[in-house]
């Protein structure tokens, strides 16, 4: 049987329907995710929402809540998503431990791991009783690679060989013979995220399910409303506002993290109230008030100024 993602309601996580038809498809073809969109859309809290719904809905397969999560660097390389080896520490220490005492498995090495029942082989690595004991293998992962754009130039055509279709393995070049293949029945769902700061090769395009998460302006309501859990009737007042600050010209425009944190702010100071309905006629006291509260959505001088003349009016 095919593993699909079906109803969601359940989740704070908001997807929209065509975000939905792009993970099903990516899970049919056993092919990796290639999200896209500008900051703060919830590229990253995607894998985390499909790490959840393949948990409750494919228990038989999957049993982790979080994505295993690769946060990509500037100097990274392609092995780096299986493990790394401080060769530094290892030449330093006095106590002769083996080499593998000095060997962590990353994400998609531990998901890989993970697949197989526990071998007390592996346990002499020094992570792999807190990776992948302690979350009682055998399952299925769902790996997020976060930020390819901060990747060196080859680090996307480097991926191509590692993540072809499953079943995926991996070998470890400081040990003669360690090679681990994953179980094909317990699936590793990959997720890769992308800011489009820079342009990706196209064979390896070719290799993705592509989706471009727009800014959810239609959903913000159920997207506040599921992550805040308060009531109080000028939240749609507050979002309004916010779309209105949102369409200044501005160089960079607060996503859906900074509308939750700012309304969140909002409430907490009392100023979630009828003057958020049309702020251009409020007292000076609570236009003040406002702009304390803008450092939220403002990530630069510049654009502090520019909100702060909006809502001075």
């Amino acid at each position: 049987m095919d593993i699909q993602i079906t109803a969601t309601a359940d989740d704070y996580y908001k997807p929209s329907p065509e975000l939905l038809a792009a993970i099903n498809t990516a899970l049919f073809l056993k092919r990796p995710l290639l999200l896209s969109g500008e900051p703060g859309t919830g590229k990253t809290e995607c894998a985390n929402f499909i790490a959840r719904q393949l948990r409750r809905q494919h228990p038989d397969k999957f049993t982790a809540a979080k994505a295993l999560r690769f946060n990509t660097k500037s100097v990274s390389q392609s092995t780096d998503l299986f493990y790394s080896y401080d060769a530094v520490a290892h030449f330093g220490d006095k106590t002769g431990q083996n080499k593998e005492a000095f060997i962590s498995f990353n994400s998609l090495g531990a998901a890989i791991l993970a697949t197989h029942p526990i071998n007390p082989a592996w346990e002499k690595f020094n992570n792999y009783t807190n990776e992948v004991v302690q979350r009682k293998p055998a399952f299925g992962s769902v790996v997020l690679i976060d930020e390819i754009d901060k990747a060196p130039r080859d680090f996307p055509n480097d991926l191509l060989a590692e993540l072809e279709k499953p079943p995926f393995k991996f070998s470890i070049k400081e040990l003669v013979n360690f090679e681990v293949s994953q179980k094909p029945e317990l699936p590793i769902f990959i997720i890769i995220t992308s800011n489009n700061e820079k342009g990706l090769p196209d064979a390896f395009l070719r290799r993705c399910v592509f989706h471009y998460i727009k800014f959810p302006e239609d959903n913000l309501l159920s997207i506040v409303t599921s992550n805040l859990k308060i009531e109080n009737k000028y939240i749609d007042a507050a979002i309004a506002r916010f779309l209105e600050l949102r369409r200044n010209n501005i160089s960079k425009k607060p996503a859906t993290s900074e509308l939750i944190d700012w309304i969140a702010c909002l409430q907490q100071k009392e100023l979630l109230n009828e003057n958020l309905s049309n702020w251009k006629i409020a007292d000076k006291e609570y236009k003040q008030k406002l702009l304390d509260t803008l450092g939220i959505l403002a990530k630069s001088k510049v654009d502090f100024d520019t909100l702060s003349q909006t809502i001075a009016g």
